[in-house]
């Protein structure tokens, strides 16, 4: 599948959602660039994947704003979903809370 086609689709959804919204929407396909690999979580990103979490998607910076301009940037469905359903500060607390513990219960993970 080519690098172009995960970027039409990205931007055809996401002109889809501003439409169903009645939102902004002024991106074009140079606005699409999707990287090898998530900048937020250092993850491969790759679209139709098995795991839905290495898909890319369209995330807006400021959720005050649409999908214009200099608003969007591509991420993981991971991050973007973990982004979307709190603030960073909320995010932060998340993660000291878990690291705390399991550093306690000597708990490992992976990246």
């Amino acid at each position: 599948e080519s690098p172009n086609y995960a970027r039409v689709s990205l931007l055809r959804q996401a002109r889809t959602r501003a439409k169903q919204r009645g939102v902004d929407f002024n991106l074009t396909l140079e606005d699409v660039t999707i990287p090898k690999e998530c900048p937020v979580l250092n993850i491969p990103l790759i679209h139709g994947s098995k795991s839905w979490y290495n898909s890319p998607s369209i995330d807006r910076i400021d959720n005050n704003k649409y999908y214009i301009k200099g608003n969007v940037l591509i991420i993981s469905v991971l991050a973007n979903s973990i982004k979307n359903q709190a603030t960073p500060d909320q995010i932060q607390k998340v993660a000291t809370f878990y690291e705390k513990l399991y550093k306690e219960r000597g708990i490992t993970y992976g990246e």
